[in-house]
């Protein structure tokens, strides 16, 4: 029986899941699938695009919760929402990272930030940079939360001693204060 896209999908999560996305092959993928790794070119033109499907369903679920929301807050749990995200997955945002060129989801929640920063009354290029500065201050905190907890498993590296979810809190706070600081100014 033919294996179908989902199927490969859910056997490269499965791979992600518990050695991570250096151990993450299309011959690996193949091998558990019991089929030869030109099978898999059926449904993903190379590695890359099996990435970025990845990591469109590691980020599915990362979507406003209500319009209602005040913009700030909106944006408040849109990075909280991809950085759960990520964390929920060895390797999370280094694959995000890896797929973010030609993802859906990964323009969808730029589209979800810049729209929640508009609402709030900052320009399209004000809300691109909120955008921006969200969308790095989470992939990259998030890289270095989850390469650090790598080296400490492997015995590389003692434990750090950091607080990732205060920084991670701290700098989207000052993100956030600089958006209500621009907006204020366009209303002033």
């Amino acid at each position: 029986m033919a294996n179908s896209r989902d199927d490969v999908l859910s056997t490269a999560l499965g791979i992600l899941r518990r050695y991570g996305l250096a151990d993450l092959s299309m011959r690996r993928v193949a091998a558990e699938l019991d089929v030869q790794p030109s099978a898999l070119y059926w449904h993903f033109a190379n590695k890359q695009a099996l990435l970025t499907a990845l990591a469109d369903l590691v980020l599915a679920g990362v979507t406003p919760r209500s319009s209602r929301t005040r913009w700030d807050r909106q944006l408040e749990r849109l990075a909280g929402d991809l950085r759960a995200a990520l964390l929920a997955v060895t390797d999370g945002a280094e694959l995000v990272s890896a797929g973010q060129a030609g993802g859906l989801s990964t323009a969808a929640i730029g589209g979800y930030l810049v729209e929640a920063a508009r609402r709030g009354g900052l320009s399209e290029r004000d809300a691109g940079a909120v955008r921006t500065a969200i969308w790095q201050l989470v992939i990259g905190l998030t890289i270095e939360q989850q390469t650090r907890a790598q080296m400490e498993r492997l015995g590389a590296a003692g434990p750090s001693g950091r607080d990732f979810d205060r920084e991670f809190a701290d700098g989207l706070a000052l993100v956030l204060d600089g958006a209500r600081h621009r907006a204020q100014l366009r209303t002033d």
